[in-house]
């Protein structure tokens, strides 16, 4: 009788030993699938970085070299304006002397 209570006791907990390794299996394996899991969307979170990382460099420079490219338009319509002002004076100057030879040849005649 001993024997048998003794048997019967180290048989359920047989049982109960399997059952929970069972139950402990699974969540493993599935503790390992959800951090495999975490681990693909963090790699994928670290492309999009640097993929972004790298639109951002590439957008600067080119904001880098529409600023240079304005600068180099800004000095260029300044000239520009500059020479179209001299020019305004030149014209008035010359206009100013046409009408004085015009004046002189008609008191010549």
């Amino acid at each position: 009788m001993d024997n048998f209570l003794l048997v019967s006791v180290l048989g359920v907990l047989t049982i109960y030993f399997y059952s929970s390794m069972n139950v402990y299996k699974s969540l493993y394996r599935k503790i390992t699938e959800e951090k495999a899991m975490v681990e693909e969307k963090n790699n994928n979170l670290e492309k999009l970085k640097e993929k972004f990382e790298k639109q951002v460099k590439f957008s600067l420079e080119t904001i880098e070299d529409s600023q240079d490219s304005l600068k180099s338009t800004r000095v260029d319509l300044q000239e520009l304006k500059l020479q179209n002002t001299e020019l305004d004076h030149r014209n008035k100057l010359l206009q100013e002397r046409i009408n004085e030879l015009y004046a002189s040849v008609g008191t010549l005649q």
